[in-house]
Protein backbone atom coordinates (compact mmCIF):
# COMPACT_ATOMS: atom_id res chain seq x y z
CA UNK A 1 0.00 0.00 0.00
CA UNK A 2 1.30 3.57 -1.07
CA UNK A 3 1.24 6.35 1.76
CA UNK A 4 0.92 10.19 0.74
CA UNK A 5 3.84 11.89 1.64
CA UNK A 6 3.06 13.51 4.98
CA UNK A 7 4.81 14.55 8.22
CA UNK A 8 2.08 13.13 10.33
CA UNK A 9 2.40 9.66 8.38
CA UNK A 10 6.11 10.11 8.63
CA UNK A 11 6.45 10.64 12.13
CA UNK A 12 3.90 7.61 12.94
CA UNK A 13 4.94 5.13 10.54
CA UNK A 14 8.26 6.14 9.04
CA UNK A 15 8.83 5.37 5.26
CA UNK A 16 6.97 1.98 5.38
CA UNK A 17 5.13 1.88 2.22
CA UNK A 18 5.95 4.89 0.37
CA UNK A 19 7.18 4.25 -3.53
CA UNK A 20 10.20 5.34 -4.98
CA UNK A 21 9.74 9.18 -5.33
CA UNK A 22 12.75 9.38 -8.59
CA UNK A 23 11.03 8.36 -11.79
CA UNK A 24 14.35 6.70 -12.60
CA UNK A 25 17.26 5.72 -11.06
CA UNK A 26 19.16 4.94 -13.19
CA UNK A 27 22.09 7.70 -13.73
CA UNK A 28 22.15 10.04 -16.98
CA UNK A 29 24.92 9.33 -19.44
CA UNK A 30 26.24 12.28 -18.78
CA UNK A 31 26.80 15.81 -16.33
CA UNK A 32 28.26 18.74 -16.42
CA UNK A 33 29.44 18.38 -12.53
CA UNK A 34 29.16 16.15 -10.21
CA UNK A 35 28.60 17.06 -6.60
CA UNK A 36 29.88 14.27 -3.60
CA UNK A 37 27.50 14.24 -1.12
CA UNK A 38 24.07 15.19 -0.56
CA UNK A 39 23.70 16.81 2.42
CA UNK A 40 23.14 20.76 3.03
CA UNK A 41 26.34 22.18 1.65
CA UNK A 42 26.31 19.26 -1.33
CA UNK A 43 22.73 20.26 -2.50
CA UNK A 44 23.29 24.20 -2.00
CA UNK A 45 26.79 23.68 -3.96
CA UNK A 46 24.67 21.92 -6.81
CA UNK A 47 21.91 24.54 -6.66
CA UNK A 48 24.58 27.18 -6.81
CA UNK A 49 26.01 25.49 -9.59
CA UNK A 50 22.39 25.39 -11.65
CA UNK A 51 21.44 28.74 -10.62
CA UNK A 52 24.45 30.90 -11.16
CA UNK A 53 26.59 28.95 -13.74
CA UNK A 54 23.95 27.74 -16.07
CA UNK A 55 25.09 24.25 -15.33
CA UNK A 56 22.09 22.42 -15.87
CA UNK A 57 23.39 18.58 -15.75
CA UNK A 58 24.63 18.72 -11.94
CA UNK A 59 24.68 15.08 -10.51
CA UNK A 60 24.68 14.58 -7.02
CA UNK A 61 26.51 11.13 -5.54
CA UNK A 62 24.77 10.15 -1.69
CA UNK A 63 26.18 6.67 -0.65
CA UNK A 64 22.49 6.97 1.32
CA UNK A 65 19.26 9.19 0.87
CA UNK A 66 19.26 12.93 0.68
CA UNK A 67 20.29 14.91 4.17
CA UNK A 68 20.41 11.47 5.69
CA UNK A 69 24.19 12.02 7.01
CA UNK A 70 24.91 14.58 9.58
CA UNK A 71 22.70 17.22 7.75
CA UNK A 72 19.62 15.14 8.80
CA UNK A 73 21.16 14.03 12.11
CA UNK A 74 22.32 17.44 13.68
CA UNK A 75 20.21 19.80 15.04
CA UNK A 76 20.40 22.39 11.53
CA UNK A 77 18.25 24.62 11.63
CA UNK A 78 17.36 27.97 10.28
CA UNK A 79 16.00 29.89 12.70
CA UNK A 80 13.43 32.27 10.73
CA UNK A 81 13.25 35.29 13.40
CA UNK A 82 16.44 36.12 12.70
CA UNK A 83 17.41 38.98 10.30
CA UNK A 84 18.83 37.29 7.15
CA UNK A 85 17.97 34.37 8.13
CA UNK A 86 14.09 35.14 7.66
CA UNK A 87 15.12 36.78 4.48
CA UNK A 88 17.09 33.97 3.19
CA UNK A 89 14.62 31.41 3.94
CA UNK A 90 11.49 33.37 2.42
CA UNK A 91 14.59 33.80 -0.86
CA UNK A 92 14.65 29.61 -0.76
CA UNK A 93 10.88 29.14 -0.47
CA UNK A 94 10.42 31.76 -3.72
CA UNK A 95 13.42 30.18 -5.61
CA UNK A 96 12.08 26.30 -5.11
CA UNK A 97 8.67 27.56 -5.54
CA UNK A 98 6.93 26.13 -2.48
CA UNK A 99 6.50 26.96 1.09
CA UNK A 100 9.14 24.71 3.11
CA UNK A 101 8.65 23.72 6.70
CA UNK A 102 10.46 25.39 9.80
CA UNK A 103 11.45 25.69 12.95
Amino acid sequence: MTRRYSALSLFKEGQAGWKQAWRSPEPKPASDAIVIGGGGHGLATAYYLAKNHNIARVAVLEKSWIGGGNTGRSKLRIHVDRGLAAYLWTWMEQAAGHIAAGS
